[in-house]
């Protein structure tokens, strides 16, 4: 009768100093037992009752997460963007991975213009093309409390253009300091880097100001 051993027991075997080991030889050799991957459980976010408690201004709703909520129609996800323009109290808020779209996108971007108190926005995993990216980054001249958005792994590779804006968003804004997205071009991706060390630099500077007064 064959004993069986893995595919890294045997290259355990085969790799050692005394090449293979004669006892082994004639073993049968079995796949390692592949671990399931699982989808993640549903998210339990009650999304009307979440846009009621935003447009009511609760001060209890601090932080909202959509993700990967794929049935939110587009009028209601633009409708959670016009809520949070005058709410007070929300200072995170993720919609990625639901299907959001351009449309989405600029509705967010209005938002950002005149919303004073969200701190991080995470729109990743959508639908959203350069067009809806640039208008996000062009918000961002009129807000400086957001210091966080994540807008990586669109359908769409956002192009060298959008990714030179974003760079040159992230020189010429002192408020974020956490950006999501992997960039495909070297250049915008290291006056993006540096923007963000600069603005993080500005940030400790200010702490330590303050602890010396």
């Amino acid at each position: 009768m064959h004993n069986l051993i893995t595919n890294t027991q045997l290259c355990n075997i085969v790799g050692s100093s005394n090449g293979v080991d004669q006892e082994h030889f004639s073993n049968v050799v079995k796949g390692e037992k592949i671990v399931p991957v699982f989808d993640e459980p549903p998210n339990p976010t009650n999304v009307e009752e979440s846009l009621k408690r935003i447009k009511e201004n609760d001060a209890r709703l601090v932080e909202v997460n959509l993700n990967n909520i794929k049935n939110i129609p587009v009028p209601t996800l633009k409708g959670f963007a016009k809520a949070l323009e005058t709410n007070t109290h929300v200072k995170y808020f993720s919609l990625a991975a639901t299907r959001s779209n351009d449309p989405v996108a600029i509705a967010f971007a209005d938002m950002l213009r005149v919303n004073k108190h969200l701190k991080s926005l995470n729109i990743e995993s959508n639908f959203i093309t350069g067009a809806g990216i640039l208008a996000l980054i062009d918000a961002l001249r009129d807000n400086e409390t957001l210091a966080e958005l994540k807008i990586d792994n669109q359908r769409q590779q956002l192009g060298t253009a959008v990714e030179l804006e974003i760079a040159k968003m992230l020189e010429e804004n002192t408020n974020i300091l956490k950006f999501g997205y992997q960039f495909t071009q070297q250049g915008p991706r290291t006056r993006a880097a540096d923007a963000i060390t600069k603005n993080n630099d500005l940030v400790r500077k200010r702490r330590v100001e303050g602890d010396h007064q």
